[in-house]
């Protein structure tokens, strides 16, 4: 997979990483067990406006990618979630006020509306968190009806 983003507006950060395991007790990217790909944290780190093009690692065993960016002032409404999966021939495109982003040999998993419903405890700040929504995604194994 190639990774084409670019950052129209100012972000405090942008973050990729693969995920491997999911723990939903968690709130924010400590929901995914994974490697970090510190090429785009690093990268975008208080940055107005940057480029990143990159050949994404794929790791054996991640069942899927997150890229995650945090917006100026961290105005959850303002921030940027892409989950996507390996897939030969396919590419992610996004464009849009906050950034231009381009994925080949990928498709995006639209999880954004899944309404999880563990059961336990959960604040309201990991309710309306959007990683720990796709987390509980893949823990409630929709990935894999995805596929089929």
């Amino acid at each position: 997979m190639h990774l084409t983003l670019k950052v129209k507006r100012y972000h405090e950060f942008f973050w990729l990483r693969d995920i491997q395991k999911v723990n939903i007790y968690q709130c924010c990217a400590e929901c995914f067990i994974g490697h970090k790909d510190n090429r785009v944290y690093y990268g975008t780190l208080q940055k107005p406006r940057v480029t990143i093009d990159i050949d994404v690692n794929e790791y054996p065993g991640a069942v899927a990618y997150y890229l995650c960016g945090l917006s100026a002032g961290y105005n959850y409404h303002e921030n940027t979630h892409v989950a996507f999966v390996p897939a030969k021939g396919e590419t992610v495109e996004i464009d849009n006020h906050n950034i231009s982003l381009k994925i080949t040999d990928a498709r995006e998993i639209h999880f954004q509306d899944y309404k999880p419903n563990p059961r336990g405890y959960f604040s309201q700040r990991q309710r309306t968190c959007r990683n720990w929504i796709f987390a509980n995604y893949i823990n409630d194994g929709m990935l894999l009806k995805e596929d089929k």
